[in-house]
């Protein structure tokens, strides 16, 4: 009975001491906006395939969170670590378009017909996704090998919730192989793309889209350091697809980026180069996100060529100020000779009163040039904030948990007078601009993270 009680205790304290060493992770934003005049807030970009293009201040219409789960599970003394991690993704719906508030009420379930979907009113139409489940192991060397369905190397622009580089999904990579003055990683990705065979294959649910990520990170230039990075990306089609004779993108393409980072006062300055071609060349124009998650099978990208340049970075003046910005300009080239051009630029000052309290100041302008539209139209925003966050125990701009009020006014062409064809209104407008009378929003918001 003793030895049984003993081994009891024993197996307790094992799963307290395993318990203890897990690490917890967390992001969420959550808050409410109206239209001054009436109505609920209506936002100009997501998150999702399109990002906030004059800045996400004051710009979110969704409740959105992420909860990690990681352990280590053997350590050895040489070195060696297995690790397994994985991460639980909540959101309210995100409208395609002009992005509609999506947020319920406090009980919004994960429900209605194809799960995003808003058919069960504000009770639910809530998402939920297990975007990471992967292991790594870690060599003595400090490589490390890893697989399964994770977040990787992805890089952003926080203002704009920008990804230019996204190598999520599921796949297998090996990172952090020393290479000269850089650390060279490489991954293979299992993406998917929507049956664009029409059903040819019933043992194919998707278009299977593998795609090659090369890197060669943290190379030493002397003055600041450069990412290099080259996507790959082909489909790769089964018999029976391959004998439906159905169009589609056979052709390969490629995603090269890169990133020069300098270090600057209490932050730094970032700036990138990509060039994207056929399956990646949309997602490589404009501010359109996540280059690298996928490939796009369809046949119209055959052709497609795209590049873009940014600067981003942040910067503190003094102890009072600092400021965050993004300026960018892409274009985007069609075998039939179209040319599209969209730029703009975003910039964040913000004034620190105390250790707790801040007021930032978002300004963004955008260009949409496409050249299939009629004709140039653009958007600007201009939107301050008062928050309140933990600046003297966390500092700087990256400081959270903080609290917002906002107020935001939206200028530019009047979207809603702008049709791809007057007398077919309902195929939808084309272009960027306002909405009539959703100009201006107000409302709260807290972000955080840890």
């Amino acid at each position: 009975m003793k030895l049984k009680a003993l081994a009891l205790a024993v197996a307790a304290a094992t799963v307290s001491t395993s318990a203890m060493s897990v690490e917890f992770n967390g992001y969420f934003r959550a808050g409410f906006g109206n239209t001054v005049g009436g109505g609920s807030q209506l936002c100009y970009g997501h998150g999702g395939p399109d990002s906030h293009v004059v800045g996400r201040l004051a710009d979110e219409c969704d409740t959105y969170a992420e909860i990690s789960l990681s352990q280590n599970v053997v350590e050895r003394s040489n070195g060696e670590r297995f690790s397994i991690h994985t991460l639980v993704a909540y959101g309210t719906h995100e409208a395609p378009g002009n992005y509609v508030d999506g947020r319920g009420n406090s009980w919004q379930g994960i429900s209605g017909e194809g799960g995003g979907s808003l058919e069960n009113g504000p009770w639910g139409g809530a998402r939920l996704a297990f975007r990471e489940a992967y292991a790594k192991y870690r060599m003595a060397g400090g490589s490390e090998l890893w697989a399964g369905n994770r977040y990787y190397g992805r890089k952003d622009i926080h203002i704009n919730d920008w990804y230019y580089v996204n190598g999520s999904g599921y796949g297998i990579g090996l990172d952090n192989i020393t290479i000269g003055n850089g650390a060279l990683a490489f991954a293979v990705r299992n993406a998917k793309w929507n049956d664009e065979f029409g059903g040819a294959d019933a043992l194919e649910a998707f278009t299977a889209t593998p795609i090659f990520d090369l890197r060669w990170n943290g190379v030493n230039v002397g003055m600041g350091s450069l990412d290099l990075i080259a996507n790959i990306g082909f489909v790769y089609a089964s018999d029976a697809q391959e004998a439906s004779e159905v169009d589609y993108n056979d052709k390969t393409g490629v995603a090269l980026t890169a990133e020069w980072t300098v270090g600057l006062s209490g932050g730094f300055n970032k700036l990138v180069a990509q060039y994207s071609t056929e399956g990646f060349a949309w997602a490589g124009y404009g501010m359109n996100n996540h280059l690298g998650d996928g490939y796009n099978a369809e046949a119209a990208q055959i052709g497609r060529k795209s590049w873009r340049i940014m600067d981003h970075g942040l910067y503190k003046f003094n102890r009072n100020v600092d400021m965050s910005w993004n300026v960018w300009y892409s274009q985007l080239h069609e075998d039939e000779g179209d040319t599209g051009k969209r730029y703009g630029f975003t910039v964040r000052p913000r004034y620190l009163w105390n250790n707790t309290m801040s007021t930032s100041l978002e300004v963004g302008y955008y260009s949409n040039e496409d050249g299939w539209a009629p004709e140039r139209s653009d958007l600007t925003k201009i939107a301050v904030s008062q928050n309140w966050s933990p600046l003297q125990e966390k500092g700087g701009f990256w400081a959270r948990p903080e609290i917002r009020v906002f107020l935001a006014h939206y200028m530019g062409d009047d979207e809603t007078q702008r049709y791809w064809s007057d007398d077919n209104p309902e195929w939808g407008s084309w272009g960027t601009g306002t909405i009539k009378d959703r100009d201006t929003m107000i409302g709260a918001q807290v972000e955080a993270w840890w």
